[in-house]
């Protein structure tokens, strides 16, 4: 990968690397909600990969699941679900769907991914409206909000410098979004029950809307070893902001490089 200050997968080339993940990987967070001096836990998310098919095409399903503590349900109840299903080389996705219930908020999203003819089929529901249905053209290197978290751990960030960004093509909520992550340096992370992590920091852009201002940015830190899994995160919101952290690893491909 030749190194620029602004790295574009947003097109029809989108290199492939090697994959450092593998069925059976299970990633738990602690979610927590920070405002002003509130800073309490909240819930809990957990990521999963596991082989599957789609028709008779192998491929590997992602799926996110987030919900809050019961002891949270009275105030602002949420069990969210996103998944993914990709190719396994490449983790294009074929079919992506997002199931979001927050408080008395329902939506309902289902993307297909058409490769060959370059557009994508998007149903949504809100609040058990009547479905609507859209197509949207991508490219070749367009993926969903999870398929895009796990590619972005494939990459090879050793070459590169604070400052230097990748961009990246995503379909969300029927548009298509350009997004961009930069690198910020090396920093470790202390995480309760697993020790001390060296990572890469990474700040995400944020589409502004209902949940996030013009021009936040979500800072990542994945563990700088062959794995690249998420340890923590931080995330601004309208009110406050949103603290994530590692929890508990299952099934890697590698040992976690822990200090």
């Amino acid at each position: 990968m030749a190194l620029l200050p602004v790295i574009s997968f947003t097109q029809d080339v989108c290199p492939q690397y090697p994959i450092n993940f593998k069925a059976g990987e299970k990633l738990t967070y602690v979610v927590s909600y920070n405002w002003f001096v509130i800073f309490t836990e909240v819930g809990e998310a957990d990521f999963t990969v596991e082989n599957a098919k789609i028709g008779d095409r192998p491929c590997l399903h992602i799926l996110a699941l987030g919900k809050t503590y019961p002891s949270w349900d009275w105030f602002f109840k949420v069990r969210d679900r996103y998944e993914t299903w990709v190719e396994p080389a490449t983790l294009k996705p074929y079919y992506f769907k997002r199931q979001v219930r927050e408080g008395g908020y329902e939506i309902d999203y289902k993307d297909v991914f058409n490769r060959q003819k370059k557009y994508a089929i998007s149903r949504h529901v809100v609040n058990k409206s009547p479905e609507k249905r859209d197509t949207i053209a991508i490219s070749n290197c367009t993926f969903d909000v999870i398929s895009v978290l796990y590619y972005a751990r494939t990459l090879d960030y050793t070459k590169l410098k604070p400052g230097n960004k990748v961009d990246f093509s995503i379909l969300l909520d029927r548009k298509i979004e350009h997004v961009n992550f930069s690198f910020k340096g090396i920093e470790n992370i202390k995480v309760k029950k697993i020790g001390d992590v060296e990572c890469i920091k990474l700040g995400v852009s944020l589409v502004a809307g209902t949940v996030f201002k013009e021009g936040d940015e979500m800072y990542i830190w994945i563990s700088n070893d062959k794995n690249h899994i998420p340890v923590y995160m931080e995330t601004p919101i309208i009110v406050g902001s949103v603290k994530v952290k590692l929890l508990s690893f299952e099934g890697l491909k590698y040992p976690l490089k822990i200090n």
